[in-house]
């Protein structure tokens, strides 16, 4: 199936579009405003989440023969489901220390899940509509793309890091989550490895329980892996 650009420019203008306010802090004193005092206040970075999934519902709204190869649970639903779970049962169990007075697991429970939703809500964008629409395209290629519109997407050109380290990150980023998705044809891996990135940069400290709750992740998804493939060996 042929790329069908038109479509995709579209998907890229309303992502941008959205997007261009958002990462300039334009929104940033109405939302503050909004949650101040909340588990929300200082996370104006959700509202970026927006703009990928406006995105991706209009631009599908209009590409009828858009490529169903990449779906939100995939094939193996369950399994798929349970690898994106794993943050918010991890850092539920784990807990996460905070200035709110929150108990560290209810703390844990709501900061992974509004930030697995808002994970969500960009894989949505980019893998359920962007990836399956360069589907045609060679991967390699494909995930470096998308990578690099990711990039643009946060609209950081200001410092060193900015424009030479920053872009490394999302080429990285990018490919490793687009290998994955294509691997598991579900966005919900690449949700749960985008939900453990926000939380290793974007909670504080660096403290021990956010290094428990991702090897707790890590290991869980390996034990899933294990259980997998011997319920596939079993099959008669």
């Amino acid at each position: 199936m042929q790329s069908n650009w038109k479509f995709i420019a579209l998907y890229f203008l309303v992502a941008l579009g959205l997007s261009y306010p958002i990462q300039n802090g334009y929104m940033e004193p109405f939302f503050g405003s909004v949650v101040k005092g909340t588990i929300l206040h200082g996370s104006g970075y959700l509202l970026a989440g927006i703009s990928t999934f406006a995105a991706a519902i209009i631009a599908m709204a209009f590409h009828k023969n858009l490529s169903s190869s990449i779906t939100i649970l995939g094939k193996d639903k369950l399994k798929n489901a349970l690898i994106g779970a794993l943050p918010i049962m991890a850092f539920t169990i784990i807990g996460l220390e905070n200035k709110l007075n929150f108990h560290a697991s209810a703390y844990g429970f709501l900061y992974v899940m509004i930030n697995t939703i808002y994970a969500f809500a960009e894989e949505f964008g980019w893998r359920r509509y962007l990836q399956n629409a360069l589907e045609n395209l060679n991967p390699h290629v494909k995930y470096l793309l998308i990578g690099l519109v990711w990039w643009i997407w946060h609209f950081r050109f200001t410092t060193q890091f900015d424009l030479f380290i920053f872009p490394l990150i999302c080429l990285g980023g990018g490919y490793l989550l687009g290998k994955l998705t294509d691997e598991y044809k579900s966005i919900l891996p690449a949700t749960a490895m985008h939900t453990l990135i926000i939380i290793t940069t974007n909670s504080g400290t660096f403290s021990v329980h956010e290094i428990l709750g991702i090897l707790f992740v890590l290991i869980g998804w390996i034990v899933i892996e294990q259980f997998w493939k011997k319920k596939e060996l079993v099959k008669p």
